[in-house]
């Protein structure tokens, strides 16, 4: 589409000028031809502007369609450019380029550490790394590609997951990884020992709790803060078996160093701390709402809900029960980003007949955004309120406000 509207040429020379800036150390060129995106020089569609005009597609409409990415990327070019041969570009070496992009914003990324206030405890630790995921319906069409679990009527349908690990100290994503559903977080849960090193510390929820894991992680000296799975035997240190209702029904709270697992025999620290009533109560009427209609919550279990029950090779004289406690809640800052990415930044609003190289090249062209935007926002963002003593707004909001009034403020 081919516009000569003076207004959208101001905008896009103003985009181009802060995306240029952000992508200026990158270089794209040599990986659009390491990855066969590019094996001549483009004539027309270059690499650098077929991003920029997704991101400006992302932001400005509310359909991701090629008639629309055609159209943003003919106001950057001030050409013509059809839906088809924005499709064209749509191929196998795009999305190995998009990975090797995202790989290379990330590295360069993590070059400058955030100077500003970090929290005491935090800096025990050589890095801080949050490991989550989020999930993606897809067409039922892409069920073989992106397998999800089959449901009530037993046809199979598409699911999508997106594993990240973000480093709370640096506030840089470490990691963005697409899997089906089928890979489950316990499967993927030894990936993190390719990225985590001696020192570092891991908070991750019970999905991917694997005693294995747990053992490496011992033996490498990296640290970990995981909640206790419910099957899971755990011993005194005379290796004789603990009954942990009983135990808590006489302490009230614990601190205590045990074994974890029947074989393995793990050494590890326990804490468990008893959580406000109305918070048990909700969580006992949940378990008994969500459970397996062919077995009921044990007594034992249900009142073990009444304690936030954690294992971690943290020692005491680090990190107090308390503390532990605190910091696995930080985990729920990954889930608002989760969030942030579902609700304003449309990670979900996928065409519905995509296949599977659009859908890969959508979610990390998105993922390339998210990396150079959204941190860089709210990073820029927390420096100027803690400078100023201002009130925060949340990472939703800001993100709302990012997304409507991101034509003004590039």
């Amino acid at each position: 589409m081919k516009t000569n509207s003076s207004q959208n040429k101001v905008k896009s020379k103003k985009e181009r000028s802060f995306i240029d800036e952000k992508l200026r150390k990158i270089p794209i060129k040599k990986l659009s031809k390491q990855s066969g995106f590019c094996r001549r020089k483009p004539r027309k569609i270059k690499p650098k502007e077929l991003i920029i005009a997704f991101i400006q597609t992302i932001c400005t409409s509310k359909k991701n369609t090629y008639s629309n990415w055609a159209s943003q990327l003919g106001i950057l070019i001030n050409s013509t450019v059809s839906k088809q041969a924005v499709s064209k570009r749509i191929t196998e070496s795009l999305v190995i380029f998009l990975k090797a992009l995202l790989k290379a914003i990330m590295e360069e990324s993590l070059k400058s550490r955030i100077s500003d206030n970090i929290s005491e405890k935090l800096k025990l630790f050589k890095g801080v790394l949050i490991e989550d995921s989020t999930t993606i319906k897809l067409d039922d069409k892409l069920s073989k590609e992106y397998p999800g679990n089959k449901n009530w009527t037993q046809k199979d349908y598409a699911v999508l997951k997106i594993q990240s690990v973000y480093d709370i100290l640096k506030r840089k994503f470490l990691r963005f990884e697409i899997t089906n559903f089928r890979r489950n977080d316990q499967g993927y849960s030894g990936n993190i020992l390719e990225i985590a090193k001696p020192g570092d510390l891991i908070i991750r929820d019970l999905g991917y709790f694997v005693l294995g894991v747990f053992k490496k992680l011992l033996q490498q000296e990296i640290y970990f803060i995981s909640r206790l799975r419910k099957d899971v035997n755990i011993y005194t240190v005379e290796e004789k078996p603990i009954d942990l209702a009983s135990m808590l029904k006489k302490r009230g709270s614990l601190d205590i160093e045990v074994f974890a697992g029947e074989e393995d025999k793990l050494p590890m620290r326990l804490v468990a701390i008893p959580v406000d009533n109305k918070v048990a109560e909700q969580r006992r009427r949940k378990a008994k709402q969500d459970r397996d209609r062919r077995v009921n919550p044990s007594k034992k279990h249900l009142f073990l809900l009444g304690w936030n029950i954690f294992i971690t090779n943290v020692e005491q004289e680090k990190l107090s029960s308390d503390e532990i406690a605190i910091l696995y809640l930080i985990r729920w800052r990954i889930e608002i980003i989760y969030k942030s990415w579902k609700s304003h930044l449309r990670i979900t609003n996928i065409p519905v007949r995509a296949n599977k190289l659009r859908v890969e090249s959508f979610i990390y062209c998105l993922l390339v955004f998210i990396l150079l935007f959204q941190v860089h926002f709210y990073e820029y963002y927390l420096r100027k309120q803690r400078a100023s003593n201002a009130q925060g707004i949340s990472l939703l909001k800001l993100m709302l406000f990012i997304v409507n009034n991101i034509n003004f403020h590039y």
